[in-house]
């Protein structure tokens, strides 16, 4: 390799350490024409292609590097890379393979085999390639954060949290590794220096690195919308840019119905599908055709079952790649996609980055902006998003409404819990959250102490996954001078006994800021009264949004000496809780929140609104 080569290879080689895969591309091509024949090149083109996000390209560019030098392993790991993004993830793992036996000591390579297995639902498999990518490089910290991602999915979140510590260890800059420690600790509810990890997260940002902080895990410690957007636009910018392989899309003409295609990993046994089922069971089929996009593994459960017959056909895009993806949904001339997942588990934003319909609407799964600007739209209602807020949302707001769909069918069991069999005291108020253990804040904690400490005899009744977390709550509350009786712990049953059982409470106390979302509204529809704290964001503002929409705005409250004032209030009163019970009873079937008819017509005309702006050729606005 002559001098100048070499020069232009370690110059584009830096640039793309810094991000600049632009100028790397350019000197890459610069140095091809004067060396075709070079396999190292041929690589980092494909690097950089990969980057650029069209891994069709870089697919090119890496065989040609391995067919001038089959002994380029960095290639055969590239590959594997690539291969893995296309969803081709057998060919991914033997390329792999084929990196380590020409380099045993590749622990990169372990790493991306253990990422591959992971995606195909083989955690056990997964956490073995880890721990011997960490066996070779004991210093690894991506593969520390890959094993505590495998040890999360596998619910042994102790263990997940000593992998994402020392992840940390040996790379405090990673957004990435640092969001998954934050998570991990709110799992755990441990808030031990959670205060000073928080203050990071825009330093991290905005580093070299190009994974960014996970958007969802904003939702739970800020409630500052604006920069929950310009975190969230940076991530999207570094992982999941607008991409223009397929153009513009070329159909337009008016069709007899219009063509819904609504995305998720969750069509089965989950909150997103209990809240949906009646919305999509009322479509009307003579104006709306719908196309079920499923992203997940399929789950031949009662929900799956139930909402196969709703559309006019499901298709398993699991294995194909988001590109494949972008093209079958532009084949089916779909002419609004309903993402349903957001940013939460199973997500795949890289599909709408192609464009897949002429109206792409972010919906439900995830609350809070996409950041991005190929999503056009968000449903929410004036509570969730007032008009003073709309410019921290990259997208135009559809408003209905109440902004969340609900089940009038949702099945609750006959079964009477008593408050022994549960645990519960025989006497005393009775205080709930059900909510997920990582919504829990040490502020949210604090205002729960002071309402123990002022109501005598009042119990706190909580759903919480893992004894670590169960024993930091209890710790604390002992640390606050409460017996730790005044908790007591719910077990998992199956969900018309879990809506049964909220009938044995007094009042829920939802969390801030991240809000209650279906869990509320399973609550409400068991008759048991919502406290909220309304905040900002999006996330932040749910439960007012339910509150408002079932009639009782007396539940809502603007700050947390309000929330704790209220809920000490209504705790010391019986009459007061009483005669709010009542009145959700009288509500609960007359008002908008349940009325799934009422809210499907609304989501119709929404929908009929948004796509006959973009046949007249007109850019997506605010719609109510």
């Amino acid at each position: 390799m002559n001098t100048q080569i070499a020069y232009l290879l370690g110059l584009a080689s830096d640039y793309i350490q810094k991000g600049d895969t632009s100028s790397a591309d350019r000197l890459l091509k610069q140095a091809q024409k004067m060396s075709p024949k070079n396999s190292e090149i041929c690589r980092l083109l494909g690097v950089t292609s990969a980057f650029k996000g069209d891994p069709e390209e870089a697919l090119g560019w890496v065989d040609k590097a391995i067919k001038i030098d089959p002994k380029n392993w960095l290639a055969h790991s590239n590959r594997g890379n690539i291969l893995s993004s296309l969803s081709q993830k057998q060919e991914a793992i033997k390329s792999f393979i084929k990196a380590i036996g020409l380099q045993p000591s590749y622990a990169e390579a372990h790493n991306n085999i253990g990422n591959v297995l992971l995606d195909l639902n083989r955690p056990e498999e997964a956490l073995r390639s880890y721990e011997k990518a960490i066996q070779l490089q004991p210093n690894y910290a991506q593969a520390y954060d890959n094993l505590g991602h495998v040890l999360v999915k596998m619910k042994r979140l102790e263990e997940a949290f000593s992998a994402y510590e020392k992840a940390i260890l040996f790379d405090s800059d990673s957004s990435n590794i640092l969001s998954s420690y934050i998570d991990c600790k709110m799992q755990l509810c441990d808030w031990g220096g959670l205060e000073e990890l928080i203050k990071r997260v825009p330093y991290v940002n905005q580093n070299k690195n190009t994974f960014k902080f996970m958007p969802f895990y904003l939702l739970s410690i800020s409630d500052n919308q604006r920069f929950i957007k310009m975190i969230t636009e940076e991530y999207v910018q570094a992982r999941h840019p607008e991409k223009f392989t397929l153009g513009r899309i070329c159909y337009s003409e008016n069709k007899e119905k219009i063509r819904l295609g609504y995305f998720s990993p969750d069509f089965r046994n989950h909150p997103v599908s209990y809240l949906m089922a009646g919305v999509l069971e009322s479509h009307d089929r003579d104006r709306f055709e719908l196309i079920g996009f499923s992203m997940g593994t399929q789950a031949e459960d009662a929900m799956y079952k139930r909402l196969e017959p709703c559309f006019d056909q499901i298709i398993d895009i699991s294995l194909k790649s988001d590109l494949e993806v972008a093209q079958l949904a532009r084949q089916l001339q779909i002419d609004i996609a309903i993402d349903l997942c957001g940013f939460t588990q199973g997500c795949r934003p890289g599909i709408f980055a192609y464009r897949v319909a002429p109206v792409q609407i972010g919906y439900l799964g995830y609350v809070g902006t996409m950041g991005a600007n190929y999503m056009d739209y968000i449903i929410a209602d004036q509570t969730v998003i007032p008009a003073n807020l709309q410019d921290c949302y990259s997208e135009k707001v559809i408003y209905l409404p109440s902004f969340q769909a609900n089940d009038r069918k949702r099945e609750i069991s006959d079964k009477e819990f008593t408050r022994e069999e549960l645990g519960l005291p025989s006497e005393g108020f009775i205080f709930c959250c059900f909510n997920a253990n990582y919504k829990i804040t040490l502020s949210i904690f604090n205002s729960w102490v002071k309402i123990l400490h002022a109501v005598q005899g009042s119990v706190l009744f909580l759903f919480v996954e893992n004894k670590t977390a169960q024993n930091n709550l209890l710790d604390k509350l002992e640390l606050n001078a409460l017996d730790r009786g005044r908790i007591i712990f719910a077990n998992a049953v199956p969900y018309p006994e879990y809506l049964a059982r909220y009938r044995v409470a007094d009042l829920f106390l939802d969390t801030s800021p991240y809000n209650a979302g279906t869990t509320a509204s399973d609550a409400l529809w068991a008759g048991l009264p919502v406290l909220t704290l309304a905040g900002e964001s999006f996330s932040s503002r749910m439960g007012a949004s339910l509150a408002t929409a079932i009639g009782l705005p007396e539940l809502i409250a603007t700050s947390q000496e309000d929330y704790e004032a209220i809920a000490i209030d209504l705790g010391k009163n019986p009459d007061k809780i009483a005669s709010i019970k009542k009145k959700l009873a009288e509500n609960r079937l007359t008002t908008a929140l349940f009325d799934t008819q009422f809210f499907t017509n609304n989501l119709e005309s929404a929908y009929e609104k948004v796509n006959k702006r973009y046949q007249d050729g007109l850019p997506p606005d605010h719609i109510n």
